[in-house]
């Protein structure tokens, strides 16, 4: 199905929000009320969203529903904090694939969200959310990253737990993976509870629920029963935060 002949006149480019999926309904609706948010910042421009897997509708048919209305001017924008797999292999292959079928169509390809300012800034707000007022030099820090293999990946949680750390004015900050690299994230929440900073908080380095958020709240909650006399909070991640929509449409606009 090739769509209509005459392609419909739109001012600026349609825009294709690409998330990982998940399993979990409360990531999905998550993903949704983050789209919302972004058309409500974009009033002028068509905005879908689509799923590497797991969820509906997928990235292939979501270019072809814009496809399928005569639009071939598209920014396939990933909501993604890292240059992981699918932004550098999984989605770079399913545009050629589409280019390849539509060699009509204009796609631009958006940016990872990465450690930009605004990105820093929803990440700081996190902390404050949970953060016992005025008490931010009797805080501990532990933020958990994605473990992995590239070291750009975990140096981007290094990165973003120091600029933590000096923007706050926090008492200590740490970083630390559920998985696939070290330190761990029991391993820090031991060290905390030895330490003499009686609030704890946990900020997972996600954009939405899902698998690894659960792992890192049940982590958490085996310590709190651990260790009574401390108190764990958890920071919500950082795909509810404005300047998450600040961020994703920053990446929009630089490929206008």
């Amino acid at each position: 199905m090739t769509g209509p002949l005459s392609p419909v006149k739109i001012s600026a480019p349609a825009v294709l929000l690409c998330g990982h999926g998940s399993r979990n309904p409360k990531a999905a609706k998550e993903f949704h009320d983050l789209a919302e948010n972004i058309r409500r910042k974009l009033p002028d421009q068509p905005v879908r969203v689509a799923f590497l897997e797991f969820n509906a509708p997928g990235i292939q048919d979501g270019l072809q529903a814009f496809y399928d209305q005569g639009i071939r001017d598209i920014i396939l924008q990933p909501v993604t904090l890292y240059n992981a797999g699918h932004t550098t292999r999984d989605i770079p292959e399913i545009i050629s694939e589409f280019v390849e079928h539509h060699p009509d169509v204009r796609l631009h390809y958006g940016s990872f969200l990465g450690l930009s300012p605004a990105v820093i800034e929803a990440a700081a707000n996190a902390v404050i959310s949970v953060m016992p007022k005025g008490r931010a030099e009797d805080c501990k820090l532990l933020l958990v990253g994605r473990g992995s293999k590239d070291r750009h990946i975990t140096d981007q949680t290094i990165n973003l737990c120091q600029k933590l750390h000096e923007r706050l004015d926090l008492g200590d900050s740490q970083y630390c993976y559920n998985s696939g690299a070290v330190p761990r994230l029991s391993t820090a929440l031991t060290q905390a509870a030895s330490s003499h900073y009686k609030h704890v908080i946990i900020l997972p380095y996600l954009l939405f629920s899902g698998r690894l958020l659960s792992d890192i709240h049940a982590e958490t909650d085996i310590a709190a029963k651990k260790y009574p006399e401390f108190s764990f909070h958890k920071a919500p991640p950082l795909g509810g935060q404005r300047q998450t929509v600040k961020a994703i449409i920053e990446n929009i606009n630089a490929r206008q």
